[in-house]
Formats: structure tokens, C-alpha cells, sequence
């Protein structure tokens, strides 16, 4: 059963086996993963040496396209779906670096990226970032924000992307 967004899950913490969300924070340079995400991190870089640096590239090309979007294209609603563990400059500090009353709704179904993302992901007090525990699969669910309420328009008028 999928938590809700107000559901608090339970999440077992296995540190010594490597997941996805630790070891693609530790090829960002991240500092929430382990010994077991370490190594199977170098084993992964061993037979594609060059992960590292296109997850670094992809990280860096969604920080140029949000400030893009937002200074010079006036979008201030951002739905970002696979978020992951969070990982500094997030694509809230971004936006909201341009506008403090941005939007911005992450979805992911992992619970430990859920636990991090509640602990991590706060918004300015001007705008609203929330977090949704929906799959790709299900996009009536993960399109909704119920947490952002009134304040999320799909009129394109309102400069979403």
C-alpha cells in the first residue's frame, strides 16, 4: 500500500545494502549514503566510467534550465517527478532563489526519499514546496498536488512548467 502525503511510513534502514537514491547522491558528491552505496558505486563507474560525471552534467542542466525557466521565461510552478534524495541546490532553491513565492511539487515513491525529502525540502515562507509519495505510472495522482491546494493553477496563464 502507497503512503498518502500526510502518511508518516515506516522505513527500514538497511545501510549495508546498496540503493539507487544513496548511490546517486554519492555520485553527486552527496553526503547521505554508506559504505554498501559507496562500493557499488565504483563498481558501477568501473564498467561506465563516465556516470559520474553525466549525473553531475544532468544535475547542472536541470539548475540552468530552472533559472532559465524562471528568470527569463516567468515560470513559477514546478513539478518535478523522480526527485530522489535531496541534494543541494534543489530545484526549490533554484526557483525560489528567483522568485520566494515559487511552487514547487516533488514526487518520488521511494519512503526513505519521502523521509528525507519532509526533512529536507522546505520551502520559502513565501512559496510552497511539497512532496508527493506517487509512481511515474500513475499521473492522475502524481499531477494532483493535493497540497497545493488553491495555490497550484494548470491554466497557462499562470506560467507552470
Amino acid at each position: 500500500m502507497k503512503a498518502g502525503v500526510n502518511d508518516k511510513p515506516s522505513v527500514e534502514l538497511r545501510t549495508d545494502v546498496p540503493h539507487s537514491a544513496r548511490i546517486y547522491d554519492y555520485l553527486l558528491g552527496g553526503k547521505d549514503n554508506f559504505p554498501a552505496d559507496r562500493e557499488a558505486s565504483a563498481e558501477i563507474a568501473s564498467v561506465w566510467p563516465n556516470l559520474p560525471r553525466s549525473m553531475r552534467a544532468n544535475r547542472s542542466f536541470m539548475r540552468r534550465v530552472t533559472q532559465y525557466l524562471a528568470e527569463k521565461q516567468g515560470i513559477r510552478q514546478f513539478l518535478d517527478i523522480g526527485t530522489g534524495l535531496p541534494t543541494s541546490p534543489n530545484l526549490h532553491e533554484v526557483a525560489q532563489g528567483v522568485d520566494p513565492a515559487a511552487r514547487i511539487v516533488y514526487v518520488d515513491n521511494d519512503p526513505m526519499v519521502l523521509v528525507h525529502a519532509r526533512a529536507l525540502l522546505t520551502s520559502t515562507p513565501q512559496g510552497r514546496t511539497t512532496y508527493i509519495d506517487a509512481d511515474l505510472h500513475d499521473p492522475r495522482r502524481s499531477s494532483s498536488p493535493p497540497r497545493c491546494g488553491r495555490r497550484w493553477t494548470w491554466s497557462s496563464r499562470s506560467r507552470s512548467a
